[in-house]
């Protein structure tokens, strides 16, 4: 291909008009000089006709690096984002940011790991690539959907000062898990003091997953107050609180609008949501705290999912909790709870 080719083909480029380009030759003679004669005589040759080449600045080195990449068909960055449909339709940029849910609990045995993998899980499964991020050293998540699989995590990984891209495993129902990681003690106070002193820590390293606007990451942080709840709230676009239908749970909603305010008070806000997580349906008084929470709550109440045993045997063992073919009716709550979730996300979409 010719320079004026190059030339040519990066104007289309550029959105501008080739035709009124065109190459010059310029052929330049030089004149002889008078040569005085000197006692040892000078042979002096006369200078050849030189062709310049086309007027025009020499290509810059950037430049250079541009026609090369458009002879070759690599230039991305002229391109436009690539956008992909994702459920029902929606468009989504391939550069746009994930939507970020995260899971929370004031007080620990809610089954707040439980619920975090199932709406993973139950996301996969309607349509939404989900990613279930484990930031509790307890390192749960990887039982409930990578189960027997002894991964490395974000803990250690981090720690090494290495990126989180090789971390993602596949799970049940085809969805992603980045695990925390076996750490001792030691690795864990590291963490601490790194996570408290860098407040983009989570962010930067989301980044390095490259994902996009149809992904959905669901990330499961330590109950109660902690770093790596700081770290999540600082990249939520929705907070999911889950409490059980009792009293004890009941008592620590004004906890968690305190722990929330600061996320609540940014100039653009998570959503705040609650599930009702364990609900046994054979016992009165648990159904009248149900109606409790909803009188407390209002809209801000997502969904309720009943305790099922169905759940406890998967894990133990190793199957799919969400199992199509066993359809039990916790399975039927986490995937009318994800459909209601993805409304709530969907309709906080600019």
């Amino acid at each position: 291909m010719s320079r004026a080719d190059d030339i040519s083909k990066l104007f289309n480029k550029l959105g501008a008009n080739p035709n009124g380009y065109r190459e010059i030759n310029v052929v330049h003679e030089y004149l002889e000089d008078d040569v005085e004669v000197l006692e040892s005589p000078v042979v002096v040759e006369t200078p050849p006709v030189i062709e310049v080449p086309p007027v025009m600045e020499a290509p810059s080195a950037p430049l250079l690096r541009l026609l090369e990449e458009l002879n070759h068909g690599e230039a991305d960055h002229l391109h436009p984002p690539e956008v992909v449909e994702g459920r029902d339709g929606e468009v989504y940029s391939e550069l746009s940011s994930p939507t970020v849910v995260v899971v929370v609990s004031i007080k620990g045995g809610v089954g707040r790991s439980t619920l975090a993998a199932a709406i993973a899980s139950g996301l996969q499964r309607q349509g939404r690539p989900a990613l279930a991020l484990d930031l509790d050293p307890q390192d749960a998540l990887r039982h409930h959907l990578c189960l027997g699989l002894d991964m490395p995590g974000v803990g250690a990984t981090s720690l090494l000062n290495e990126g989180w891209e090789a971390l993602p495993e596949r799970g049940f129902a085809g969805c992603r898990l980045v695990a925390f990681g076996s750490t001792d003690h030691t690795q864990q106070q590291s963490l601490n003091r790194w996570l408290g002193q860098d407040a983009e820590w989570l962010n930067k390293r989301l980044d390095s997953l490259k994902l996009n606007g149809q992904d959905t990451v669901i990330i499961d942080v330590p109950a109660g107050n902690s770093v790596y709840l700081s770290q999540a709230l600082s990249v939520a676009d929705l907070v999911l609180v889950a409490v059980q239908p009792d009293v004890a749970s009941f008592s620590t909603l004004a906890q968690v609008d305190s722990l929330l305010a600061p996320a609540l008070a940014r100039e653009t806000p998570p959503q705040r949501c609650y599930v009702i997580n364990q609900l046994d349906a054979a016992h009165r008084f648990s159904l009248d705290m149900v109606e409790v929470f909803k009188t407390r709550l209002g809209d801000a109440l997502l969904g309720t999912v009943h305790r099922d045993p169905s759940f406890s045997e998967a894990q133990a063992y190793g199957r799919d909790p969400l199992d199509p073919t066993v359809n039990s009716i916790g399975c039927q709550d986490v995937h009318a709870l994800c459909r209601a979730l993805l409304e709530r996300i969907d309709s906080d979409l600019p």
